[in-house]
């Protein structure tokens, strides 16, 4: 009884990404009729929230996913006109991986698209999902120490012309850096090593009319800034890490 319930209904959601972009439903029934959101649904009894994501997401897109862990969580609650709750839900969106399958939709889904995050914000969506991408657009940190890194990848895949460093994580995520970025700042790195009395340096992105052939005008470049100042910022954003997590 999804409507007027004696008690809130546990659902999940699936959350792919890929290069920038969020895999979004839109949904045929309701509640959120016409909305986008992520795939998902009701957990049925006895499933876990893991397996509840890997048969939601099949249903609905046709893709085969490995749910990594959970990102978000929101309530859904829904009043009829009286005040009576018609829809009560709590919700736990788990990041996946695809691990099979091909796109399309069913379920109670009419549609399936990848939309960048920033362009998703102009969708028609669901308020839980809204939540979920502007907390995913809005940046992040991530601090990485070689315990936390699983394997170091680095080459021209097949089809392109410029190198990839890719750092697989032990919790399967996965960072890549194109070989300008990587250049970058392994120069950078070299030159804090290497000079006597550098200390710091601060690298910034800029557009450049003159670049290298095949390059994207968009480059890091250094900053001429007191060497003072990019310490104090670099302070300010790791405070109130350990002495331990700052470890190599």
């Amino acid at each position: 009884m999804r409507e007027y319930p004696n008690h809130p209904l546990p659902g999940v959601g699936g959350v792919l990404l890929r290069n920038g972009k969020i895999l979004l439903a839109r949904r045929k029934t309701e509640p959120g009729r016409g909305y986008w959101a992520v795939p998902g649904g009701l957990v049925e009894l006895g499933e876990t929230l893991e397996e509840a994501v890997r048969r939601e997401m099949l249903e609905e897109t046709g893709l085969e996913v490995v749910p990594l862990y959970p990102i978000y969580a929101d309530t859904v609650l829904v009043r009829d006109p009286d005040g009576k709750v018609k829809y009560h839900y709590v919700l736990v969106d788990l990041l996946c991986k695809q691990v099979g399958g091909r796109l399309r939709p069913g379920g109670d889904v009419k549609e399936v698209r990848w939309v960048e995050l920033n362009h998703a914000l102009k969708l028609k969506l669901a308020d839980s999902t809204r939540k979920l991408i502007e907390s995913l657009a809005s940046g992040f940190r991530i601090s990485i120490r070689n315990r936390d890194v699983d394997r170091v990848l680095i080459g021209v895949p097949r089809g392109h012309k410029h190198k990839r460093v890719i750092l697989k994580l032990r919790n399967g995520s996965i960072i890549i850096l194109h070989e300008a970025t990587a250049e970058n700042l392994a120069r950078a790195m070299v030159e804090v090593e290497m000079h006597p009395s550098r200390e710091a340096i601060s690298l910034r992105g800029r557009e450049l009319d003159i670049r290298k052939q095949d390059y994207d005008k968009y480059q890091l470049l250094e900053e001429d800034l007191p060497e003072d100042l990019i310490v104090d910022e670099i302070t300010e954003i790791i405070e109130g890490e350990s002495p331990e997590d700052s470890e190599s």
